[in-house]
């Protein structure tokens, strides 16, 4: 197959990007852990909807404190739409009351200073409504809060991405100008990381900013984990070797030293080049595999048999026996 240089620098470069923003996208995931993020986003959603008082009343109770990580964590990581439902049900009917009970529900909520009181009595217009039926919309009512939620999370995520963006370029010195450079000019370096991203285009596209949280098993929180980063989206040696052929500090430096280039000129160079690598990273993984195999298909390029001929193509000649 014919090399075309251009085409091999820019999926070299996408795959850098790639590998950058997958790194991003790992410490991004550690740090909400560490920090307890998702908890703490839940949280701020939770006390919207129902007030302080309110809010920790339904924390109290068994189902959602239940959830928690442990006891110095009243508020959980994730909670499912039909237990909130159910406990705010039992905590707002009060003690000795089945949450079932819909008149001693509706006589609570109407004595209730809470701000979620005015949203349930809306809420729960109908008269005709079952428990079950609630139910149902307490949780639905729950689910819309918690899609904010995770809007906020998200927007927090993007900031955070930027950064690290920022950090990680200037620790690896990943100048986009620098590295177009040696792949322009290494040949055996562009042939080695063209190979590698050829490997990683082939394997399942990374997750978007990844939501609030996600659960496999929702009835079951407390023994499952949090949404993060597969496995098989670690850096393998051959990416980790062809990112460390392309970035770093030691042999820019020393280049710099040996040459008479004007400082100047060199830091404009590199403070340009570390500019559109950090840009480009916060694009997000994603961005950059759906680059990355667009690029891999204009290299591997020819009309699949079965591909339309275009309109304005000339016809194919006929087979002379």
């Amino acid at each position: 197959m014919p090399s075309f240089p251009i085409l091999d620098v820019a999926i070299g470069l996408s795959f850098v990007y790639l590998l950058l923003a997958l790194i991003c996208t790992t410490v991004n995931e550690m740090i909400a852990g560490w920090r307890r993020t998702r908890a703490t986003f839940l949280d701020e959603g939770i006390r919207r909807l129902l007030g302080d008082d309110l809010k920790l009343s339904l924390y109290a109770h068994p189902l959602i404190a239940s959830l928690a990580q442990n006891a110095k964590s009243i508020c959980p990581s994730y909670i499912p739409a039909n237990k909130f439902a159910t406990a705010l049900m039992d905590v707002m009917t009060g003690a000795g009351v089945a949450s079932t009970d819909v008149g001693a529900l509706r006589k609570q909520i109407q004595s209730n200073p809470a701000p979620a009181a005015q949203a349930l009595n809306a809420l729960l217009g109908d008269a005709d409504l079952s428990a079950d039926q609630i139910r149902e919309k307490i949780a639905s009512w729950f689910d819309d809060q918690m899609d904010r939620v995770s809007g906020w999370y998200k927007r927090n995520a993007q900031r955070n991405a930027m950064i690290l963006a920022i950090l990680i370029t200037l620790a690896l010195n990943a100048s986009t100008l620098r590295m177009a450079q040696i792949l322009w000019e290494t040949p055996a370096v562009r042939t080695a990381v063209v190979e590698a991203a050829k490997i990683r285009a082939q394997q399942e596209r990374p997750p978007e900013l990844l939501p609030m949280v996600e659960y496999p098993d929702p009835n079951n929180p407390t023994a499952s984990k949090p949404l993060n980063v597969p496995k098989d989206q670690a850096l393998t040696p051959a990416e980790r070797e062809a990112l460390g052929q392309l970035t770093g500090w030691y042999w820019d430096l020393h280049d710099r030293e040996q040459s008479q280039e004007n400082w100047y000129l060199w830091a404009l160079s590199h403070l340009a080049g570390w500019a559109i690598t950090a840009l480009a990273v916060s694009l997000g993984a994603p961005f950059w595999f759906d680059t990355l195999n667009r690029f891999m298909s204009i290299r591997n390029a020819g009309r699949a048999p079965d591909e339309k001929r275009a309109k304005n193509a000339p016809a194919a000649e006929p087979e002379v026996r």
